[in-house]
């Protein structure tokens, strides 16, 4: 005998403003690319502003010291 099923069976698929899972898995791949290029496009232009140098910069563990200034004593004006 054959079970006959009396109307379709809808599911509703995860979604959230649109996007789902399998949608944001295919633009992953875009989103590490313009993310990193933000990043580093940010790093280039706050390179010399002070403020970034000793928040940031300096606290890097290997190339951290490029930005610690260590002027002579004799070249500091008094």
């Amino acid at each position: 005998m054959v079970a006959y099923i009396k109307g379709p069976a809808y599911k509703a698929a995860f979604s959230f403003l649109g996007v789902n899972p399998s949608l944001f898995r295919s633009y992953l791949p875009n989103l590490i690319l313009w993310g990193g290029a933000t990043g580093a496009g940010i790093a280039t232009f706050t390179e010399g502003w002070p403020l970034f140098q000793q928040t940031f910069y300096s606290k890097i563990p290997v190339f951290g010291s490029h930005w610690i200034e260590n002027k002579d004593p004799e070249e500091i004006p008094i």
